[in-house]
């Protein structure tokens, strides 16, 4: 019978997670909760708010309009249609004008959070950065986001050797000394990182200032160590721990914002969702720009891979504000039951770490600690990293499309004449 299926326990969280219209239920052998049979397909969605259970809620605001700041607090500034106003946007430039003098960090440190940088170095194209953390200053960076041609695919490096002391230096790049290889090497080695050279010159706005001016005087005077000079008592370059591949996988066909990404032998898709909306003023017109995650369950013997049910781990939803992106919304609860089910090796704690100690005091490891230990694993980190991808690449597309619509507009126009 279905009830027998091991997936039905997880799918019932997605479905607190996520209320649907119409629902088949049973009763589970394992459980006394109800699971869902039937996942509802996308005609049975509707607009209303996620269900009870702990999640985790990102505002993602632009900074510099390059970087982003995924963060659980809300900017009330930066909520506004038109953004912080200039008597704002003057105040907090002395407030870090000010932590500058004092040497404190610019922003309070938020380990909740995290901030997507995109290094500056010209005539390159340096993988952006995803850290854990509110700051590109004092966090640890987590994956590496190569962008492929016209938005086809992204690799994504990952692991604790990316963020060892290092591996990333001041400019936001990867050391020369970490690199892999020519071309060819790095192509046949997917985990090889790519490392950049420390010119003796850098054009205005590039990344790590202080750092390269610091390495040129050093140059000059010959003391002090050069990063591009390599020790042949060194230790062998850093490598990914591991490799992620999102790749579009339907471009010419109805479902053109499906991306699909593996990971632990998961299949999981971000697609476009209409179960949510920006309910502010022209909110309408983002209709078509709101995005979901699903996961689909792994198949249990004989089972058809396209009989395989969904289950909704999160959703980003987009915003009409200027100086915000929009907002994604993980239902930590879903995840922690896939997790669970599927590769429960990812909620082996670290015996140093100091929750670890506390929990193996006690019997059994609590519910709240689970979730802190997913929530620091490197599942979530790809799922943050990949929802990033998402909203830049679909933003990238409409304003690709919208640019030929007004060249062709214009160009009717003047044929016209």
């Amino acid at each position: 019978m279905a009830a027998n299926h091991p997936e039905h326990a997880l799918v019932a969280a997605e479905a607190e997670a996520e209320p649907r219209n119409s629902r088949t239920v049973t009763r589970s052998a394992r459980s006394n909760d109800l699971d869902l049979v039937r996942l509802p397909t996308e005609e049975d969605d509707d607009d209303g708010p996620p269900g009870p259970g702990p999640r985790s809620i990102f505002h993602i605001y632009s900074k510099h309009e390059v970087h982003k700041c995924l963060s659980p607090t809300v900017d009330t500034a930066k909520e506004r249609w038109s953004g912080p106003t200039p008597k704002e946007q003057k105040a907090k430039r002395k407030e870090k004008k000010k932590r500058k003098a004092l040497g404190v960090p610019l922003v309070d440190p938020d380990d909740n959070a995290f901030f997507l940088h995109r290094p500056y170095l010209a005539f390159h194209v340096p993988p952006r950065v995803l850290y854990a953390g509110n700051s590109k200053h004092g966090s640890k960076p987590a994956v590496l986001i190569h962008e492929g041609w016209f938005w086809k695919e992204y690799k994504l490096q990952l692991g604790p050797s990316i963020a060892k002391p290092g591996v990333i230096d001041p400019r936001g790049v990867v050391a020369w000394k970490h690199n892999g290889g020519d071309k060819k090497a790095l192509k046949t080695d997917d985990r090889k990182l790519k490392g950049y050279k420390v010119r003796t010159w850098r054009l205005w706005g590039e990344n790590g200032k202080d750092y390269v001016h610091s390495v040129k005087d050093n140059r000059k005077t010959g003391e002090g160590p050069d990063p591009d000079v390599l020790d042949p008592d060194d230790t062998e370059p850093e490598r990914a721990d591991e490799v992620v591949y999102l790749k579009w996988t339907s471009p010419l066909s109805r479902h053109t914002r499906r991306y699909h990404f593996q990971y632990a032998g998961i299949d999981f898709f971000w697609k476009g969702t209409g179960t949510v909306k920006e309910t502010r003023r022209c909110g309408g017109l983002l209709r078509f720009n709101h995005l979901k995650l699903v996961a689909q369950i792994p198949p249990d013997g004989d089972e058809k891979t396209e009989d395989r049910p969904e289950v909704c781990l999160g959703k980003y939803t987009c915003s009409v504000a200027a100086s915000k992106n929009g907002t994604l919304d993980l239902f930590d609860t879903a995840i922690l039951r896939l997790v669970e089910e599927y590769a429960p090796s990812m909620l082996i704690q670290d015996p140093f770490d100091d929750q670890a100690q506390e929990d193996q005091a006690s019997t059994e490891v609590s519910e709240h600690s689970k979730l802190l230990t997913m929530k620091r694993s490197t599942l979530y980190q790809v799922i943050v990293a990949t929802a990033t991808c998402m909203i830049i690449t679909e933003k990238e597309k409409r304003h690709t499309l919208l640019d030929f619509l007004l060249q062709a507009g214009e160009g009717g126009g003047g044929a016209g004449g």
